[in-house]
């Protein structure tokens, strides 16, 4: 059964999703226990009364799994009950604490502040919710859970946390127990098909290499023409973007990783392979830990519904006794243009509401630290080569979740969703290229100087041993 914690500051409507999304899948959830034993005291507590509401909300979380089916919510976890008590009485009691560090979530929804406050006689702190949403990313980013943030209106957050939880939810059926293997090189291309549309992908690299709608034979991917740019949609890891001089540092140790990391020259092994579901993997070996010294497991879970496909990255960290350190991003390429009548020119992204935007400046594929304009309220940004001319756009922490490539000329698109990235890339090769890359990232490129420690790089997530993190986009075409 899938375990999923609604967790972030007071009055981020919590208590709503959770009712609300255990409504959706005919489930149970755990409801808040500390609104139920403070009812009767308002905001007047002591430490004891803190532990016997972390006594409470465990007692509530086991009543909801006894009744819950497939999936089940929990309004609050005792990362509330953490924070809250440090923010307090400056300390939580260690049995909490460790309670909380052996708590096995599939998911953590963060909740955000941008939601107006609504006052409630057990509220207490009006004007710290961003203060206090800033303790809990760092401590789940810290604690490496498999969490994302939600934010916008109520609608927006229910669609937002239903996407990640049917990704979730397709993603449970068990995966035969075998070996790993490279396949031979007379199998190294697989097909997924539906009715309306025809997807290909290499072995080498668990890479995207074809996406066609078979009413009109349109294909959307880049051909990987090797006069321009010789990929198609690369998995990038562990690395994303560019280190100075190519080398970082771990434990007193200098090591080169390329751009981009490794995993798009590498062979996969496929584990399982059906007309509509790809199951690629890749795990650490002698040649990968002489670059990057970590153990690892890689699954690319690739699923094609109608003309919707969806990736799904589950990296965990297979050693006993260290994290794993590591970024993870995509890089797929869209023919652009689709058709021969059309130019660069003619396309456009078009954002699901009106956004503004500021770059974050490249120079040699590292961040300079410098930033520029690029939109101001606008709900499209229009496609010129002009446009890439300084590298790529980098966007971060931006405050959209889907972004479609329409083009004026006719009805074609491609739509991407990728809920939960920090780090947005967008690029194409240069004049003349005809194609265009939308780039969800978990990591992001070094600044310029001299080389660093991996774990201070930013964008670096940190897997603790035996913990898995789970992320996926989608990719529509029309």
């Amino acid at each position: 059964m899938l375990r999923v914690s609604l967790t972030g500051p007071e009055s981020t409507g919590k208590s709503t999703l959770a009712a609300r999304l255990a409504a959706h899948y005919g489930t149970a959830y755990a409801p808040e226990f500390a609104r139920e034993y403070l009812a009767a005291s308002g905001p007047h507590y002591t430490p004891a009364d803190l532990e016997e509401i972390a006594r409470g909300q465990l007692a509530a979380e086991a009543t909801a799994e006894a009744q819950a089916q497939r999936v089940v919510f929990h309004d609050t976890d005792l990362l509330v009950i953490k924070i809250w008590a440090e923010h307090a009485f400056g300390s939580c009691p260690d049995w909490i604490l460790s309670r909380m560090h052996e708590a096995q979530y599939d998911l953590v929804l963060l909740m955000g502040v941008d939601v107006p406050w609504q006052p409630d006689p057990l509220r207490e702190h009006p004007h710290l919710r961003q203060q206090l949403y800033d303790l809990y990313h760092r401590e789940l980013r810290e604690r490496m859970a498999n969490f994302a943030e939600i934010s916008g209106d109520e609608d927006r957050r229910f669609a937002h946390a239903c996407f990640l939880v049917d990704e979730l939810l397709r993603g449970t059926a068990p995966l035969p127990a075998l070996p790993v293997k490279t396949m031979p090189d007379t199998a190294t291309h697989y097909t997924l098909a539906t009715p309306s549309c025809r997807a290909t992908f290499a072995a080498h690299g668990a890479e995207l290499t074809s996406l066609v709608t078979l009413a009109n034979g349109l294909e959307y991917v880049w051909p990987a023409d090797p006069a321009v740019w010789a990929r198609h949609a690369p998995v990038l890891f562990p690395l994303v973007g560019r280190l100075p001089g190519d080398t970082y540092r771990h434990e007193g140790q200098d090591y080169k990783l390329p751009q981009h990391g490794f995993a798009r020259d590498k062979e996969f092994g496929v584990l399982r392979h059906s007309a509509t579901e790809l199951v690629f993997q890749l795990q650490h070996d002698e040649s990968t830990r002489a670059i990057f010294p970590f153990d690892f497991e890689l699954t690319i879970t690739y699923t094609l519904r109608n003309t919707l496909l969806t990736v799904r990255w589950d990296v965990r960290n297979t050693a006993t006794d260290q994290p794993l350190l590591f970024s993870i991003g995509a890089h797929p390429a869209v023919r652009c243009p689709l058709l021969p009548d059309e130019s660069f020119e003619d396309y456009f992204f078009e954002f699901d509401h009106p956004v503004t935007l500021e770059r974050h400046l490249l120079e040699g594929g590292l961040l300079t630290g410098q930033t520029a304009p690029v939109l101001t309220n606008a709900w499209e940004l229009p496609l010129t080569y002009e446009l890439f001319s300084d590298d790529a756009l980098v966007f971060k922490h931006y405050d959209f979740t889907r972004l479609t490539l329409r083009s004026r000329k006719s009805a074609h698109f491609v739509r991407f969703q990728f809920d939960g990235f920090p780090y947005l890339g967008l690029w194409t090769k240069g004049p003349g290229a005809g194609f265009v890359c939308v780039e969800p990232w978990h990591g992001v490129a070094s600044p310029t100087g001299e080389p660093g420690e991996l774990r201070e790089k930013e964008g670096i997530l940190t897997l603790e041993p035996g913990q898995v993190f789970s992320a996926a986009y989608t990719m529509e075409v029309g």
